[in-house]
């Protein structure tokens, strides 16, 4: 009887594939399963945020000046047509709206060590409007831009409590302006009354782009935005997104095993005192080396 494929094999596959991470590719390169057995599995399994979770608590090392971080990312499909969890979204990353699949993640960072681990995610349905994708970015500028508006520098260094237009009206924050460099400046708010630090809440606002590190890595080598599935999934399954869609489920499920990938990622490279990119080159060296001892492909000379 063959082999019934699991979840961990479809993650071993995206653990050590370098570029291409497509289920052809997998099949190719598999004596035991098959296109259609890898297709089968992303239809029938089912990969739950939880099972990340799962997988990391044992991992995490908490700390009384911890911080929970969420932010969201957009996985560019701006060639795919078909997959039907796909909407126009403005991308932070490109810079303006690009069809993609929106996702919302968690990380914790414990900044006495100086290491984070991603603990929760979710896949975000951008719902349509007036049953339209939007197709320009003016539908997303209903927030107030901050830096649009005019306050004395003096008052921002020591913050100053001010109102958001869309907040509760009894719902105030403090406002500090923050010199990122010399051509760029961030107003960062905040609900901590008691922050009068200009140079605190910089370091503060710091620990941020540990979530953009957890994008940028998961995007790169494990094959995030890959996926090039289309059918939809059964929809018992639709309670893992912000609302439930009409389908798409293949595009997620590889999703959840890359997350599954990354944190084992940074699982060894935390106990090898390495890094990501570091564990995923080495993979690359050692096919070298041995193609060095003994090539596949032997040159010769006339």
């Amino acid at each position: 009887m063959a082999n019934k494929m699991t979840c961990l094999d479809y993650c071993q596959y995206l653990l050590v594939s370098q570029i291409n991470y497509t289920l052809t590719n997998f099949a190719d390169h598999s004596h035991e399963f098959s296109h259609d057995k890898i297709n089968r599995f992303l239809k029938g399994e089912k990969i739950t945020p939880r099972l990340i979770w799962e997988n990391v608590k044992s991992q995490l090392i908490t700390s009384e000046s911890g911080y929970l971080i969420f932010d969201d990312t957009v996985l560019d499909k701006n060639f795919s047509d078909r997959i039907e969890l796909v909407r126009r979204q403005y991308s932070g990353n490109a810079k303006k709206v690009i069809k993609g699949i929106g996702v919302v993640t968690c990380i914790y960072v414990n900044p006495a060590i100086d290491q984070f681990w991603l603990i929760d995610y979710r896949v975000y349905d951008c719902p349509l409007k007036n049953n339209r994708q939007v197709d320009d970015a003016s539908d997303l500028q209903s927030y107030q831009r901050v830096d649009s508006l005019e306050w004395n520098n003096e008052e921002l260094d020591q913050g100053k409590i001010i109102k958001i237009k869309g907040f509760p009206k009894e719902h105030k924050v403090k406002l500090f302006r923050v010199e990122v460099s010399t051509h760029r400046t961030d107003y960062v708010v905040t609900n901590d009354f008691t922050q009068d630090s200009t140079e605190a809440t910089h370091q503060t606002c710091g620990f941020r782009w540990k979530i953009e590190q957890l994008h940028r890595e998961g995007k790169q080598l494990t094959g995030w935005e890959k996926c090039q599935c289309r059918k939809a999934r059964i929809q018992r399954n639709a309670a893992r997104t912000r609302r439930p869609p009409q389908g798409g489920w293949e595009a997620l499920l590889p999703l959840g095993c890359s997350l599954l990938v990354w944190v084992r990622l940074k699982y060894l490279a935390i106990a090898n005192n390495s890094t990501v990119y570091q564990l995923k080159n080495d993979l690359l060296d050692r096919y070298l080396i041995q193609q060095l001892k003994n090539p596949s492909l032997k040159m010769a000379l006339a």
